[in-house]
This record gives structure tokens, C-alpha cells and sequence, in this order.
């Protein structure tokens, strides 16, 4: 994540920054002449998003610790996670809020918002039963057991925590009894059924092995203490748990050929080879990513050789933090990425090889000013094309001033327009993504249940954001899957609709984003369309239902065989 730092890792020296420090401080200029020249006026367009949090009752602060010893992970921040508590089929909240390393530990360690369906949220954070104990970071929900209800995992540096649903809204730990304790620095998580057995097998990623006695100081001179970063820190291999049907996991992170150490800091599902099985790509931090097929048998064969390295801002590889992916055909990998080094948006090539396309797509000139965190594909203005929304924020002010001129911590979120040709306009700032904070996890959801998809940020050492979207005058289609032979959350299930000529694609998946999951129901925006020509489910088992002529601006439910 630390472009400059990592790079001279426990050694950056006064003397040094006599050295390197200028030559850095040139290409930033460089790179910042770059992007303002790149930058145009985003076209206007109806609809834009305001900013609700406190006044729908979310106000929810996250703590990152720092008393100004600048320990490594007090610059990550953490995520927030969507998804049904109570089964009232109303998207909401949980977030990781982080704790202060001294004294005992106090508080939950999240938040837990449930929606009223007015577009309010009450905290239940007391009633959910949930007590997280560690440095939290990452969430993910899902209905691991398949008995209806969604639970939780809680990532952080000291441990995960599985938190099993009881109903009600109550959950209880489960963590030993279901085997996936895990005492290192765990950062996103995927769930998602990689044998194909109905049952939803974890994916839980890892980081550095770092702890308080092993903290490196590293300084911009004598007197400025700065984060160090990843390059002085010996990786973790992220762990792999196949879910035994029972309630309980097995850990076969070797057998399953996932043991490759990395940085890892965002997950994401996709189906890089059209044969309907989830593969996983894996964003690492300065190291090189990784992208792992899905042999179809809970194995996996590594494919990061088809990546082809770009190069980051200091001669290693970029720093991945977050990943989403835009499943249409032509569609592609998006990483946030150092400030300096631009989003990486990889499209897959004829040859195989997977490159980066971010200068076509128009993605790399606006961002290349901005460390992005949160990355994800939303159709936020419901005309039947992928817009991406993206949270920015620094890791340290002091960097940052260093590095980019006068600037701080604090950076606007990035919305692109996708224009339907494969390229994106950015139309943040017109749609009303004009505050500043430190970005760092970044959510979609409809939370008040109007047909749009609402925005859901967290900010390092500071508080969460709603922003409420008011798109306007478009059609769209909510479908939410329930499996039978499948995992009952459809997840790694391929949904296409078609509607007014045009036809969407999309993966109910967990994970993506950064630390973060949106919401697992599918919305689909349809523009002027009334109506839906066909929906074509194919779900992890293999099998296919189809639907026809469905009225628009309404919110399905389908079980797996219901539409042979």
C-alpha cells in the first residue's frame, strides 16, 4: 500500500531523503501535471446523490487507535458490510469499527444498524449479541448452513470470528466449534461454493506478520514519523476452509493449491473462463496478484501468470487494495492502487493474457492523483450500464504532503460514468461526491428500498457515510436467488437479463470492494424499458431456469428449478 516507504522499508533515513526524496517529489509533480491536464468537465445528467447518515440514524465512528505511534495497521480503516439480519428482506448495516490498543477492550467492535423500511436504521448493536474482541478490518455475510438466515464473519489483525445467525436478529460465536479460528492479520473474505456441493466454503485473506513488538519506525526526516509499509514485513498465505455440511470447516488451504503467500487486502469472484465455476482473484499488496481457476472440484490451478505486470509508481508492483469486477462481456478487473500509479482495470485479452486497459477506458488519468481504497461497479444512474464508484484517502498526511504537493489525508470519491463502449467518463462532482474524507471501504445497497442503488463509505478514523442516490425517470429490476441443489444465497450464480434491446450480466457474489460486501440482491438498471424480454439464471449447480416478459420496477424472488 506504501508506495515510497515500503520501498526503503526500516531504513529511510534523513540522509536518504536527501536522496531519493527529491526524485520522488518530481515524478509526483510529474504525475499530477498529468492528471489535471487529463481532466475535463463530466457531463450533466439528472439525479445525484445527498449525504443522509445522521439524519437516517447511522452514526457510527470508526477508531483507528493512533496516539501518534504509527503503528502499521491504524492506516487501513475498515468495511462495512450489507445484508438481512432478521429476514424482513431489508438490506442492512454492519460495520467494523476498530478499537483503541490501550486498556481493556470495550465495545463491540461493530455496529449493527437494522433497517425500519422508512429509510431509517435503529441500532441493535446491543441486542445482536455480537462482540467482536480484536483489531477489526473486514465483514462478510452469508447463510453458511444453508438454514435461511445470513451470518457473519469479522476479520482483523488478532483473529476472525464466525458469528452463526440464531434468529431474531441474535447471533453467538461460533468460531472454535466451527473451525476457522485464525490468529493472524486477516483483511477481506470471500464466500462461495467452490466444489459445487451446496454448501458455501470461505476464502479469508491475510496480510503481514506484524504485531506491536515487531513495528518498524520509519521516518521522512528526524522529526516526522511516517506508517511504514508492506515491503519490510514477511507475508501470510491466505487460508481456504471447505465447508463440511455440518456446521463445521476443514482447513485445506494446501490441498486446494491456495497456500501462495502474498499481501492480501481484496478478494473478488469471477468467471474468468466462461466455464460457470467461481474462480477467485486475490489484489496483493507491492507484490504481484494472483488469479486462481476453479478446477470444478474444490481445487484450484494458479493462473497469475497470465497477469501481465504493470509496474507501479516506485518500480514494484502496485499496491493492490480493493477489486470488483464488471461481468459483461468486455468487461474487466478494476484494483485501487497508490497515489501516483492509477486504478489497474484488466481486461482479458484474445491471447489469454490479462492487461491492463485503465488509459483506454479513461480511468487512469482522474484517478492517478489518489490513493484508492474502495472500488465497485454499481449501475448508479439505472440506464443499463456499469458506473464505478471508487474511495480515496491517503494513508498518512505527512506522505502525502511529501509525495503530492499540498495535500492531506482527505480525498474525494471518484464516480465514472460508463458511457456502454467500454470507456467512463468521471461524473463524481456533479453528482454530488464533493466531500473529502479518508475513504477506505465503500458499499452498494437500495436501503430505502426505491429502486436505486444507495452508497455506503467508511472512513479511516472517522465516520460512515450514506449517500442517498435520487436517479430519476429509469426503469429497473431487483431479483434476489434462493438455492435448492445450490448454496441457498445463489452465490457464484450468472444472472443475464435483457430488456429494451439491451442485455446485462451480473454475479450474485460476496467479497469485493475493500474489506467491504454490497448488497447480494441484483439490481438491474433498465432505463426507458417498462418491461423484461427474459431473465436466464444459471446457477452453481448447472442447472438454468428462465423467465419471460417480466414487468419492470419491482423486486423478484426466484428458487433455483422454479422456471425450467
Amino acid at each position: 500500500m506504501f508506495g515510497a516507504v515500503p520501498s526503503l522499508g526500516a531504513r529511510l533515513t534523513a540522509g536518504m531523503s536527501r536522496g531519493r526524496w527529491p526524485r520522488l517529489l518530481a515524478l509526483a509533480a510529474a504525475v499530477c501535471a498529468a492528471a489535471c491536464a487529463g481532466r475535463g468537465p463530466a457531463p450533466e445528467r439528472a439525479g445525484g446523490f445527498e449525504e443522509v447518515a445522521a439524519a437516517v440514524g447511522v452514526r457510527v465512528t470508526h477508531t483507528s487507535g493512533a496516539t501518534g505511534r504509527k503503528w502499521y495497521p491504524e492506516t487501513f480503516g475498515s468495511g462495512v458490510c450489507v445484508t438481512d439480519l432478521d429476514g424482513d428482506d431489508r438490506p442492512d448495516l454492519i460495520f467494523v469499527t476498530g478499537r483503541s490498543w490501550d486498556g481493556e477492550v470495550t465495545g463491540a467492535g461493530v455496529a449493527v444498524l437494522r433497517n425500519r423500511g422508512d429509510g431509517t436504521f435503529a441500532d441493535v448493536t446491543a441486542a445482536s449479541g455480537i462482540r467482536y474482541p480484536f483489531y477489526g478490518m473486514g465483514c462478510a455475510a452469508a447463510d453458511y448452513d444453508n438454514d435461511g438466515r445470513d451470518d457473519l464473519l469479522v476479520t482483523g489483525d488478532g483473529g476472525a470470528a464466525l458469528f452463526h445467525n440464531v434468529g431474531g436478529g441474535r447471533f453467538e460465536d461460533v468460531t472454535a466449534r466451527a473451525g476457522v479460528a485464525d490468529a493472524g492479520w486477516s483483511t477481506c473474505a470471500v464466500w462461495f461454493d467452490a466444489d459445487a456441493d451446496g454448501f458455501l466454503d470461505l476464502f479469508l485473506c491475510r496480510y503481514v506478520q506484524w504485531s506491536a513488538e515487531t513495528d518498524l519506525t520509519c521516518r521522512l526526516d528526524p522529526q516526522t514519523k511516517v506508517f511504514c509499509g508492506p515491503d519490510p514485513y514477511p507475508p501470510s498465505a491466505s487460508r481456504f476452509f471447505h465447508n463440511l455440511g455440518d456446521g463445521t470447516f476443514q482447513d485445506v488451504t494446501e490441498s486446494a493449491g491456495l497456500a501462495k503467500p502474498g499481501k492480501a487486502l481484496g478478494a473478488a469472484l469471477l468467471d474468468a473462463d466462461g466455464d460457470g465455476r467461481a474462480d477467485l482473484f486475490v489484489a496483493n499488496d507491492q507484490v504481484p496478484n494472483s488469479l486462481f481457476r476453479n478446477r470444478g472440484d474444490g481445487t484450484f490451478a494458479d493462473d497469475s501468470a497470465a497477469l501481465v505486470l504493470t509496474p507501479g509508481r516506485f518500480g514494484m508492483a502496485r499496491a493492490g487494495m480493493g477489486v470488483d469486477v464488471d461481468d459483461e462481456a468486455g468487461g474487466g478487473i478494476v484494483i485501487g492502487h497508490f497515489s501516483g500509479e492509477g486504478l489497474g482495470f484488466f481486461r482479458h485479452d484474445a491471447d489469454g493474457r490479462w492487461r491492463d486497459h485503465a488509459r483506454a477506458a479513461g480511468l487512469f488519468d482522474a484517478s492517478l492523483p489518489v490513493l484508492t481504497f474502495g472500488v465497485l461497479f454499481a449501475d448508479v444512474d439505472l440506464d443499463g450500464r456499469l458506473d464505478l464508484v471508487v474511495a480515496n484517502g491517503h494513508v498518512d498526511a505527512d506522505l502525502a504532503r511529501s509525495l503530492d504537493g499540498d495535500v492531506g489525508a482527505e480525498e474525494r470519491p471518484l464516480l465514472f460514468r460508463g458511457r456502454g463502449d467500454g470507456t467512463y467518463v468521471d461524473a463524481g462532482a456533479t453528482m454530488g461526491l464533493t466531500a473529502r474524507f479518508v475513504g477506505r471501504g465503500v458499499a452498494a445497497a437500495d436501503l430505502d428500498l426505491d429502486g436505486d442503488p444507495d452508497l455506503v463509505f467508511t472512513e479511516n478514523n472517522g465516520p460512515a457515510r450514506i449517500y442517498r442516490n435520487h436517479a430519476s425517470g429509469a426503469h429497473w429490476l431487483g431479483i434476489r436467488l434462493v438455492g435448492t441443489t445450490s448454496n441457498r444465497d445463489g452465490i457464484g450464480a450468472m444472472v443475464t437479463v435483457t430488456a429494451g434491446g439491451r442485455t446485462q450480466t451480473r454475479m450474485v457474489r460476496t467479497g469485493s470492494s475493500y474489506l467491504s460486501q454490497s448488497e447480494r440482491a441484483l439490481l438491474f438498471g433498465l432505463g426507458p424499458a417498462e418491461n423484461v424480454e427474459q431473465i436466464v439464471i444459471r446457477w452453481p449447480s448447472g442447472r438454468l431456469d428462465r423467465l419471460g416478459s417480466i414487468p419492470a420496477d419491482q423486486r423478484l424472488t426466484v428458487s433455483e428449478g422454479s422456471h425450467p
